[in-house]
């Protein structure tokens, strides 16, 4: 067949080929917006928003226009001392402006804090060395651990507050001193215990917290994670309590904490009523306006919540309740939005402003309208597939059609591409990032974070559905299914049904050429496989606690770590990458375990080192040639490598020795560059497709076989 017209151009060299990328200086409305979460605003009036998957920090200019003042879209650390455009962010979650004008906000992933003085524009760290943890405490923040501190709010006094989901508590960095005390919550310690069957999943860091305190002093409240924090004028601090589905506020003067609204059920209800007898569901926002009324996003009740100050009677101001991508101009009760986190913010003119997980921030008027003025605008189907926005590609598949599915992932949508037109279409996923529709038509339905792809022979899309550890199936009339997962993400179900089984992280997925499904559950470090014919789901790979050993025996009594992408051979062998281990391993028809690439820790080796005893970062996808050829991205290095037939690595694409800037995302003058290569999936023979994550493009070229 004649090579399709979107990728006939495609020869030695990358050619983005879906995806318009990350673009600066654009109206907002119009501009593509990864994942905003913090927001504050100048007193000038202009919007700053923290956008976590872009790993930006933008601003929105009285007229609408989008600015970019910190962050390369290139996840990292580095810049402290220099202009923080040049620097590099991983994760930029919450977010707050002093009173001087500078910028604080959570650098989530690099466990710090850190600052941009509103003179220079220079970004500095004013807490966390970078290292996970909880010590530090009485002396200087920047000598600290952070723990997933996400939380940020000023005191009126201009104290630093922090509050940990994980720690379950909240810290105090004082002004004038720097130092860093504990302030409030009944830290609760680390659950790091080894995953048995059956055991619920918490994570390698998560604690449970619990309810107590209402009464009490501060120091010895429980809370369970403690997500968002804000100050009133009078200094009294108020708390998302998320999974206690309650605000609980600690008094100014006498350290007593009390809970304003909710009752602990996980529900949204009660409006008209006091807020201490209504319930939220998993607040994740907070703010209040000038007169101390409490605006509250529900993480997953998809609605902002207004507390008046004087009456304590609780009402809606945005969302019907109904997860979606919502209409715009709109009364905003009457609108859907999807989850509320992290961001809120009501200026002194009556209006508000919110982050909507849909990739949007949106602003509900003093007349209770809603209009998006950041995001969203660029997810269009039916157009050139250029010109579209994708939101951090991961699986690729092609069908039996031939056409190009993949998972856009952050957009919460799985994507198809007719090569033949160019043009893109969504087959899955309203946009909204919750779980809901089976049974129903898949445009319909929410997904949370698909990071994996598949199509059967027979055209049935598979979907891991990631965040909600689900394994679902569109059939050829577009109806949406689950196969595999229940509720809660435990380890367990082995030898029965799929439906009944749990999953950990359902991460990518590949059919086999039997139909038979295999993905990775890399919460647990295992390969499991779904029998077409039966149903009945087992563990191939990993005995469920992570690790890298085992090369030689049986697979299911190996440890591996995080498997990433899987593919077969033409005799059936099953290949895969560990991440976290660095290594590529295989899995022959006996099920005996080997490592093809990699000696199992973080680096760069030059090409024409023996495979195996190469070093070799983070490789995620992997696939491979009608010849045999083993090519993988070596994401961690920013290079497509292959292993040729002397068992040595090659690089195909890439530039290992250079940092990305912002201008490489940009594409200028039609140069393509490889940012984070994930997947990878060949075309035909000879034309290999590559996911690039934080370029938020898929690419092709023409491989030499």
């Amino acid at each position: 067949m004649d090579i399709p017209i979107l990728i006939k151009n495609s020869n030695s060299y990358l050619k983005s080929i879906i995806g318009s990328g990350i673009k600066d200086n654009r109206v907002a409305k119009d501009a593509d917006a990864g994942w905003p979460l913090g927001l504050d605003q100048r007193k000038s009036g202009e919007l700053i928003v923290a956008d976590y998957i872009f790993c930006i920090i933008w601003e929105i200019d009285l007229n609408g226009n989008l600015k970019r003042i910190a962050g390369t879209g290139m996840p990292g650390y580095s810049g402290d001392g220099g202009k923080a455009i040049d620097a590099e962010l991983d994760g930029p979650h919450d977010l707050v402006i002093d009173i001087e004008g500078n910028i604080l906000f959570s650098d989530l992933n690099n466990n710090v804090y850190r600052k941009i003085d509103n003179e220079s524009g220079i970004i500095t760290t004013f807490a966390g060395t970078g290292e996970l943890g909880r010590k530090g405490d009485g002396g200087l923040a920047t000598d600290s651990q952070m723990d997933c501190y996400c939380g940020l709010a000023i005191s009126p006094d201009g104290d630093i507050y922090i509050s940990s989901e994980w720690a379950n508590n909240i810290r105090k960095i004082d002004k004038q001193s720097g130092i860093i005390s504990f302030f409030a919550g009944n830290s609760a310690e680390h659950l790091a215990k080894p995953v048995e069957d059956s055991k619920p999943i918490i994570g390698p860091y998560l604690s449970l917290g619990g309810y107590a305190g209402d009464g009490g002093p501060k120091e010895t409240a429980t809370f369970y994670h403690p997500e968002h924090l804000a100050f009133d004028s009078k200094g009294n601090l108020f708390v998302c309590d998320n999974s206690n589905d309650r605000i609980r506020k600690i008094d100014f003067n006498t350290g007593i904490v009390s809970t304003v609204l909710g009752n602990g059920d996980r529900a949204s209800n009660g409006d008209g009523g006091l807020a201490i007898k209504a319930s939220t569901l998993m607040p994740d926002a907070i703010c209040l306006d000038k007169y101390d009324n409490l605006y509250v996003g529900e993480k997953y009740g998809f609605r902002v919540r207004k507390v008046e100050k004087k009456s304590g009677i609780v009402t809606t101001i945005a969302g019907n309740g109904n997860a979606g991508y919502g209409s715009e101009n709109v009364l905003a009760t009457q609108t859907e939005c999807n989850s509320i986190e992290v961001g809120l913010v009501a200026d002194d003119k009556g209006n508000v402003f919110f982050s909507d997980s849909s990739g949007r921030v949106r602003k509900i008027d003093n007349t209770g309208y809603v209009n998006t003025v950041f995001g969203g605008t660029s997810v269009k189907d039916g157009i050139n597939s250029s010109e579209t926005y994708i939101a951090s590609p991961f699986g690729i598949s092609i069908g039996p059609d031939q056409n190009i599915y993949f998972a856009d992932a952050w957009n919460q949508r799985i994507r198809m591409v007719n090569p033949s037109t160019s043009i893109i279409t969504t087959v899955a996923g309203s946009g909204a990032r919750a779980y809901g529709g089976d049974g129903g038509s898949a445009l319909k339905a929410h997904l949370g974070n698909p990071n994996g792809v598949s199509v059967n022979s027979k055209g049935d899309i598979y979907i891991a559905d990631t965040r909600h550890s689900h394994i679902r199936m569109v059939d050829k009339k577009g109806i949406i299914s689950n196969v595999a997962g229940s509720a809660f993400p435990w380890d367990k179900g082995d030898g029965g049904p799929a439906l009944s089984a749990n999953l950990v992280h359902a991460r990518s997925i590949r059919h086999d050429n039997n139909d038979n499904i295999y993905f990775g559950d890399s919460g647990i470090g295992k390969i499991r496989k779904i029998d077409y014919k039966t149903g009945i789901i087992d563990t191939i790979a990993g005995i469920g606690i992570t690790g890298y050993s085992g090369d030689g025996n049986h697979a299911a009594k190996a440890r591996i770590s995080s498997p990433a992408d899987i593919t077969f051979d033409e005799i059936g062998n099953l290949y895969f990458a560990d991440d976290r281990a660095h290594v590529i391993r295989k899995i022959d028809a006996n099920g005996i375990i080997t490592t093809v690439a990699g000696d199992g820790s973080a680096g760069f080796s030059p090409d024409g080192t023996v495979a195996i005893k190469s070093q070799i970062d983070s490789p995620s996808g992997l696939d491979i040639s009608k010849n045999g050829i083993l090519y993988f991205s070596d994401t961690g290095n920013r290079l497509l490598r292959r292993i040729n037939k002397n068992g040595e690595i090659e690089t195909i694409a890439g530039d290992h020795s250079k940092k990305a800037t912002f201008e490489d995302h940009t594409n200028q003058n039609g140069v393509t560059k490889i940012i984070m290569p994930m997947n990878i999936r060949f075309y035909n023979n000879n034309i290999l497709l590559i996911s690039d994550h934080f370029n938020h493009q898929i690419h092709a070229i023409n491989v030499d076989m």
